[in-house]
């Protein structure tokens, strides 16, 4: 199994509405795409200073059911329209378990 983990610090400036819509496009596409065996994804529960805003894991059976994810044209879209110009930083790792 291959766990991808990406954790994303916002931009100064972006309003709670903007956060909640990007939260809500993630949990669209996780529901509509069908090649991860689990994903989760939360805002931070500012327990902690310097923790980024918001994470996201998911789960693969392969690394290349992964690859295929990456490079997904809605996968491609999510991240230009709703994360790339709301974040000033991303943090990533993917993993076998």
């Amino acid at each position: 199994m291959i766990r991808h983990s990406v954790s994303f610090k916002f931009r100064p400036d972006i309003t709670n509405e903007e956060a909640k819509a990007m939260d809500a496009a993630v949990a669209e596409f996780y529901a509509s795409y069908q090649g991860f065996t689990a994903a989760h994804r939360g805002f931070d529960l500012g327990m902690r200073e310097g923790n980024y805003d918001y994470s996201v894991s998911v789960d693969f059976e392969s690394r290349e059911l992964y690859l295929a994810y990456a490079e997904d044209g809605a996968h491609q879209q999510l991240i230009a329209k709703f994360i790339a110009p709301n974040i000033v930083a991303r943090a990533a790792v993917q993993f076998e378990f």
